[in-house]
């Protein structure tokens, strides 16, 4: 279960669904500047045209966003569905600005979903479509064989579409077009990367969790070192933490992946299960296992002397005294890991911390 797969519906249940537990009301907030209505309104003369569409798929995207926040809380505290969801526009005022605050609430419940009713019908032909969804089949299908050829331009009319329509299949290519861009950004280019950046993010939340997981971690294990910061921020930023894949990249062989599913673990989860008790218990056993010293300790006669000192000896090949921490010529430890990045040490005592809180308050 993911957040983005919580149910939601404007009445007070499901058919033919019972309602285990009423959890608490819930709400969440989007805010929006007014200037915003004022650049469409400023075109009204087009506004029943182009530029109306644009206008509705934009309303559309946040009261998306609005209902996904929505989604992120009732899973927070155990639910599954949201039941009686409002939204409503509020126009606020500070220090002379006028916003307007788009609100979602309803009330977080546990349903008991059955296989049936959790599982979507059949997609039956229909005598007829409108032209409007038509033309979205027809658009998405050129998308599609544009991305295939690796000629499909990334640009707002494409972010417009996939996440209006929440078009998952193109998720590995925008993912891909964001990576080439950290590439190859310049300076002067800073703003459009974080343009796309933010498409991207708002993309992910909106589209299926699993999919969004698996192109994150997929391309974790195939990217440069480089690139593979971007990734686990993005993770990070997304809170998509799987205890799973984590588990794949520690048992892995190639120790700079080893390394990544160490720095995901530095982040949060949106919530915990009881499942992840035992989880986590297999993760600090892991690290423990996987990240042994990879220098090697000795001796060495001091100069001039027939004593010997201790010392250490890095993968890289340089000797060090026994009290220096990191590397003269490498900055790395003896366990492979530079200062700035988090060690098996800390992570351990972090999951530690973790693993007694959830022991005391999940039954």
């Amino acid at each position: 279960m993911k957040a983005q797969n919580v149910k939601v519906t404007t009445t007070s249940g499901f058919d033919g669904v019972d309602i285990e537990e009423y959890l608490e009301p819930i709400t969440a907030h989007v805010v929006i500047g007014m200037n915003f209505f004022k650049d469409f309104l400023s075109g009204f003369s087009d506004f029943f045209g182009g530029k109306s569409r644009t206008y509705q798929n934009t309303l559309s995207s946040i009261n998306d966003e609005v209902i996904n926040e929505l989604r992120k809380k009732a899973y927070s505290i155990g639910g599954n569905c949201i039941l009686g969801l409002k939204i409503d526009n509020d126009e606020v005022s500070a220090q002379g600005k006028s916003m307007m605050m788009v609100t979602a609430l309803g009330t977080a419940a546990k349903a008991n979903f059955t296989k049936k009713s959790m599982t979507s019908p059949d997609v039956i032909k229909a005598d007829r479509i409108s032209n409007e969804l038509f033309n979205y089949y027809k658009q998405k299908k050129r998308y599609l064989i544009e991305s295939e050829k690796e000629s499909l331009i990334i640009n707002d009319e494409l972010w417009d579409f996939v996440k209006s329509n929440r078009v998952s299949e193109l998720a590995m290519y925008l993912l891909d077009g964001y990576l080439e861009f950290v590439e190859s950004c310049q300076e002067y280019q800073k703003e459009d990367l974080n343009k796309f950046s933010n498409h991207l993010s708002e993309y992910f939340l909106i589209i299926d969790t699993d999919i969004a997981i698996n192109c994150l971690y997929d391309r974790l294990l195939e990217e440069e070192i480089s690139l593979r910061k971007k990734i686990i921020e993005k993770i990070y930023e997304l809170q998509l933490i799987d205890f799973d894949r984590i588990i794949g990249f520690l048992k892995g062989q190639d120790f700079h992946i080893q390394k990544s599913g160490l720095q995901l673990l530095k982040a949060e989860k949106l919530s915990y299960e009881k499942s992840d008790i035992q989880q986590i218990e297999n993760i600090i056993n892991l690290v423990s296992s996987t990240f042994n010293e990879r220098g090697e300790k000795s001796t060495k006669k001091k100069a001039l002397s027939s004593k010997e000192k201790e010392i250490w000896i890095c993968e890289c090949g340089k000797e060090n005294d026994i009290d220096k921490k990191y590397c003269s010529a490498c900055q790395k430890d003896i366990y492979g890991f530079s200062e700035k990045e988090v060690s098996p040490i800390e992570i351990t005592e972090k999951l530690i911390d973790e693993l007694e809180i959830l022991k005391a308050t999940i039954g």
